[in-house]
C-alpha cells in the first residue's frame, strides 16, 4: 500500500512549485499571498520519479489543499508524468499550474491531460499568476458547500466469512440515503456471487466495478447511468458477477482513476469488500477515508481479526482511518471487549448488537430493515450512520463498555494487559 493514503488530520492550503527557478519561486510566493493566506511548503528541483526530497511532498499531503507550480520545459514527458501522479496522491485536493516558454496548442493540451487547470506562459508574472489563482479561488468558492457534503469513500472488509459485512453495508448506505438525504453509491467488489443485490432484492446485472474500470477512458455520468442499479431505497448499486467464473484483474491505475471519478459524483461510495490485500480491493483499501474491519466477538474471528490488522500495519495504513466494528457483540459473550482489544492491540470502534431472526427475514426478502423499526440493531446503524454526516444532529452511535455502562462510540477504549 503506497504512502498516499489520507491523513483525518489537515493543514490549511499549501503551495509547491516543481522544476521552477529561483526568481519563479519567489514570484509564486508573492502571487500566492495576494490571494490566499497560504503556507510555502518548498520547491523540488526534479520531477517526482527523480526527487529525493519526500518531506515536502509530505507537508504537503498533509494540506486541506495544494497548488503546485509545474516549470514543463526541463523535461515535458516527466513533467506529464509528474503531474499524473500528483493528480493520483491528491485527487480532488490538488490544483495544478503548468508553466513553459512555448504555448503550443498541442502542448496546452498535453498539459491539459495530464490534470493541470491553467497554463501560463514564461516569463511569469505576478498579475497573470494573481489572475489564475483568483479564478481557481472562485471555483473552490462555487464548490464549497458541495465538497462539505461529500462523506467521500468508505471500505467495509470483513476479516473471515460470514462476520455480516454485506448486512452493515446495505443498512448503513440505505439509512443514509432514507433517513440523511444523501446520494450514496454501494459497490459490492466481490469477485463473483457477491450478496448485495440478494439483500436488497434486485435483479442479477451484467455490470459490475471491474467492467466499469475496464471502460474508465470514456466513464461519463451518461455510461455510469447504465451501469448501477437504482434501489427503491435511492442508493445506487454496483453489483458483483451473478456467475462462478475466472475473474479477470483491473489495472490499479484505472481502478484509482474510477474511484476519483465516483467520489465526485455521490456523496458517499461505500465499498463491500472481498478478503484480499492485492490488486483492486488493494488500491480500494488505500483510496478510503475510512476502512471498517467487520469482526465477530469469537476466538476464530478475534485471531483472524488481529492478523488482519497486522497486514494493514505493514501497509502503512493511517491508524486514523482504522475502524474496528464487532457484529453480533452481547456483553455476555465468551470474548471480552479486553480480550479483543489486547489480542489486536486497537480499540473497538462500535459494537453491533445481535439481531439475527430480523435479518434473516431481511435477506431472504430482499427488504433491508427500515430505520422506523424497533430494534437494538436499528438503532445502532441509525446512529452510525448519522455520525457519518456533517453536522446532523442524531446520536452517535455507542460502544458497550466493558463493564455494561454505554460510552461514546468514537471513545477510544484502552487496552489492558
Amino acid at each position: 500500500m503506497s504512502s498516499k493514503i489520507s491523513n483525518s488530520t489537515r493543514n490549511g492550503l499549501c503551495v509547491l512549485t516543481i522544476c521552477a527557478d529561483s526568481h519563479t519561486i519567489d514570484d509564486v510566493m508573492r502571487a500566492t499571498l495576494q490571494v490566499f493566506a497560504a503556507q510555502f511548503v518548498g520547491g523540488l528541483t526534479d520531477y517526482l520519479n527523480r526527487t529525493a526530497n519526500l518531506d515536502i511532498l509530505q507537508r504537503a499531503q498533509d494540506s486541506e489543499a495544494c497548488v503546485c507550480v509545474i516549470d514543463f520545459d526541463r523535461d515535458r514527458m516527466e513533467a506529464v508524468h509528474t503531474a499524473n501522479a500528483l493528480q493520483q496522491m491528491f485527487g480532488t485536493r490538488i490544483t495544478m499550474i503548468a508553466l513553459s516558454e512555448r504555448a503550443d496548442p498541442t502542448l496546452i493540451l498535453d498539459a491539459m491531460r495530464s490534470g493541470c487547470n491553467e497554463y501560463l506562459v514564461k516569463p511569469l508574472r505576478i498579475e497573470q499568476l494573481s489572475d489564475s489563482l483568483v479564478r481557481l479561488q472562485s471555483r473552490w468558492a462555487g464548490s464549497e458547500k458541495a465538497c462539505s457534503l461529500r462523506g467521500g469513500v468508505l471500505a467495509f472488509l470483513g476479516t473471515r466469512g460470514g462476520a455480516g459485512t454485506t448486512t452493515l453495508a446495505v443498512h448503513v448506505a440505505t439509512f443514509l440515503t432514507r433517513v440523511h438525504e444523501r446520494r450514496v453509491l454501494l459497490v459490492d467488489l466481490h469477485a463473483q456471487l457477491g450478496h448485495v443485490a440478494l439483500y436488497l432484492g434486485l435483479q442479477p446485472s451484467r455490470y459490475d466495478f471491474s467492467e466499469l474500470v475496464r471502460n474508465v477512458g470514456r466513464l461519463d455520468s451518461a455510461l455510469l447511468s447504465g451501469f448501477v442499479a437504482h434501489h427503491e431505497s435511492g442508493v445506487d448499486v454496483l453489483q458483483s458477477p451473478d456467475v462462478v467464473d475466472s475473474a479477470s484483474e483491473t489495472a490499479v491505475d484505472d481502478a484509482e482513476r474510477a474511484m476519483l471519478f465516483l467520489r465526485g459524483l455521490y456523496d458517499y461510495v461505500i465499498f463491500d469488500c472481498q478478503r484480499s490485500f492485492s490488486g483492486t480491493n488493494l488500491a480500494v483499501i488505500d483510496h478510503a477515508d475510512e476502512l471498517y474491519l467487520i469482526a465477530t466477538p469469537d476466538v476464530p474471528a478475534v485471531r483472524d481479526l488481529s492478523r488482519c490488522v497486522d497486514r494493514l500495519i505493514q501497509c502503512n495504513l493511517s491508524p486514523g482511518k482504522l475502524k474496528v466494528a464487532l457484529n453480533r457483540y452481547s456483553s455476555q459473550g465468551a470474548v471480552t471487549l479486553p480480550q479483543i482489544e489486547k489480542a489486536i492491540r486497537q480499540p473497538i470502534s462500535i459494537t453491533v448488537p445481535n439481531c439475527s431472526a430480523e435479518l434473516i427475514r431481511a435477506m431472504n426478502t430482499g427488504t433491508p430493515l427500515a430505520p422506523e423499526s424497533k430494534s437494538e440493531f436499528v438503532s445502532q446503524i441509525r446512529q452510525w450512520a448519522a455520525s457519518l454526516v456533517p453536522g446532523s444532529s442524531s446520536p452517535e452511535p455507542r460502544a458497550v463498555s466493558r463493564t455494561g455502562w454505554r460510552i461514546p462510540f468514537w471513545s477510544p477504549l484502552k487496552a489492558t494487559g
